[in-house]
């Protein structure tokens, strides 16, 4: 089997030479990474500059003040470009949210005995991309995640194979066209333009995922502030992506409400004493919990840390059962790998790794980005798993058959599938 980067420059991608910017817009903050490849490895980047600000006008994938929200972009972009010495013009811009929404189609075409060429994937993709309804939507990218050659199932390069019919299983990610466009003017305004709009889930998995998950299949759970993003990866490719509306900044606001203080009390109590472990050792010590007084202010409290645990334990496995449950309905949910990557700024909160484990029976382990030697100790941690992944997502190669699209009109007619063609058997359960 190829490797991966063998494959990807099969596809046709290439290394970026100058410099890549990538700007990670959160609902805590704003990342913003310049780097250049420095010609050794799609991983190996020189970060030239980073800057972070507080994220405001943001919420939940939602622009709620378009002001406040230009003034942290310019911030972070300006920071990022002080350390690097050279000002960007375009970026690599994430883009997340519950309207953010993954689909899976099938289309097949005749070849008719002879041999497959590029032109035939081509127009497969576009006879696929003809059964997206785009009505009022942005195709924001379009994975091919197999190939079926006759009856040969989960080919992944079909070019140069025989075959009398070639089918195709096709992830396609779209977003409204407001929100695209919102997104987009809102950078617009910093004076920057927009390289390519990349779903963060599959950001974070870019980011985070190693190349043999990246091959033989994983799901990348990012644990934001404000949301939980979920990307699958299968043969090598995006294959789906999801979205859990809860995320860290849930869990401080429980801590909030369950023990009477501030949000900025709460964050701090979490950050050095949370946990998400009802059994784990020193459960008992009794800590500083400042309440608020009937005067409004803060008072000096304690309370056992085992307390504390008890207020965060339910948030946590609540949100993996939602995940379990996003996975479960998935149209990949027959063919879910066995491994499971956990990373985000929320991931590092002491339990949560085990909590995972046995709510999602599976093997969990914490990934912080592949790039973290290039990062350094600060940004090199889970919390910049998303902007480390854009940076690398060009270099990475990943085929998208949005392009193809153009031509769907032209050979749409070919297609034979509204529903999954029964021939990929291995699928054909997940619609």
């Amino acid at each position: 089997m190829a490797n991966l980067q063998s494959r990807r420059m099969a596809l046709g991608g290439h290394r970026t030479t100058g410099p890549v910017a990538a700007l990670d817009i959160g609902c805590s903050k704003i990342t913003c990474l310049i780097g250049r490849n420095d010609g050794t490895g799609p991983r190996h980047f020189q970060i030239l500059g980073s800057g972070r600000q507080q994220s405001r006008g943001f919420s939940g994938g939602t622009i709620t003040d378009m002001e406040g929200l230009e003034r942290s972009i310019r911030l972070a972009v300006e920071d990022a470009e002080r350390e690097a010495g050279e000002q960007i013009n375009q970026v690599m811009l994430g883009i997340t949210g519950a309207r953010v929404q993954c689909n899976l189609v099938t289309a097949s075409i005749e070849i008719g005995g002879r041999e497959i060429n590029a032109k035939d994937v081509r127009r497969l993709q576009a006879a696929a991309m003809a059964n997206v309804s785009t009505k009022g939507l942005e195709v924001l990218a379009a994975w091919p995640v197999a190939y079926r050659v006759d009856e040969q199932e989960g080919v992944r390069e079909p070019a140069g194979m025989y075959c009398d019919t070639l089918g195709l299983f096709l992830s396609v990610v779209t977003a409204p066209k407001a929100m695209v466009r919102n997104l987009v003017e809102c950078v617009g305004r910093a004076h920057l333009s927009v390289n390519a709009l990349i779903p963060s889930s599959i950001a974070s998995g870019a980011g985070t995922l190693i190349d043999d998950e990246i091959e033989n299949g994983a799901i990348c759970i990012d644990m934001g502030a404000g949301v939980t993003a979920v990307s699958v990866y299968l043969n090598g490719s995006p294959a789906w992506v999801g979205l859990v509306p809860a995320g860290g900044t849930h869990v401080t606001s429980d801590i909030a409400q369950g023990i009477g203080t501030t949000f900025a009390a709460a964050e701090r109590l979490k950050s050095i004493y949370g946990t998400a472990n009802l059994e784990g050792p020193g459960l008992a010590e009794r800590i500083e919990a400042p309440r608020l007084g009937d005067d409004g202010r803060l008072q000096a409290t304690r309370m056992e840390r085992g307390k504390l645990a008890e207020i965060i334990a339910p948030r946590i496995e609540e949100i993996f059962e939602l995940i379990q449950k996003t996975l479960e309905s998935s149209g990949v949910r027959k063919v879910l790998p066995r491994r499971v990557v956990l990373t985000g700024g929320a991931s590092q909160l002491p339990g949560v790794r085990d909590v995972a484990t046995r709510i999602l029976e599976a093997p969990v382990r914490l990934g912080r980005p592949t790039i973290a030697e290039f990062l350094g100790e600060t940004l090199g941690t889970p919390a910049f798993s998303t902007a480390s992944g854009l940076l690398l997502y060009q270099e990475l190669g990943f085929a998208d058959a949005v392009r193809a699209g153009i031509a769907s009109k032209e050979y749409g007619s070919e297609v034979r599938s509204g529903a999954v063609n029964k021939a990929f058997h291995w699928l054909k359960e997940n619609f």
